[in-house]
């Protein structure tokens, strides 16, 4: 599994098609249900996934489970923790439940990178991409 992390249209999209992935194998996780986006390849905005899961009630470690039923997909996430803390809790849960997603899934994954303003910079590779 691959996770790209990075802020909101840093250029996370851009980097899944330089990798290789046709647009058509791009889940947005803004968009497709949860059983679509992960019958495809790469999923981007995958913290929109984790934020439908929240509103619906749902345990938030099932988006860690299609991971790791799912080895062959490359995440792409937004960096949501920066920033000013939010006064409504269901937003901090959001953050807070993002951040320990991405702690658990970059320590499954074999590559983590950031995407800032476009520039990749490689966090975590597995022995052969080192």
């Amino acid at each position: 599994m691959k996770l790209i992390v990075g802020g909101q249209f840093s250029g996370k999209y851009e980097r899944l098609l330089e990798l290789g992935f046709s647009p058509a194998e791009i889940a947005n996780g803004d968009l497709d249900s949860f059983e679509e986006a992960f019958s495809k390849p790469a999923i981007y905005r995958v913290n929109f996934l984790l934020r439908r899961l929240l509103k619906e009630g749902k345990d938030v470690s099932l988006l860690l489970e299609a991971v790791k039923s799912h080895p062959d997909v490359t995440l792409a996430c937004d960096e949501v923790g920066c920033g000013v803390v939010p006064i409504d809790p269901e937003e901090r849960n959001y953050r807070e439940q993002v951040g320990r997603f991405c702690c658990q899934a970059s320590a499954l994954a074999d590559s983590v990178e950031r995407v800032w303003c476009g520039i990749v910079t490689e966090l975590k590779a597995t022995e052969e991409h080192s």
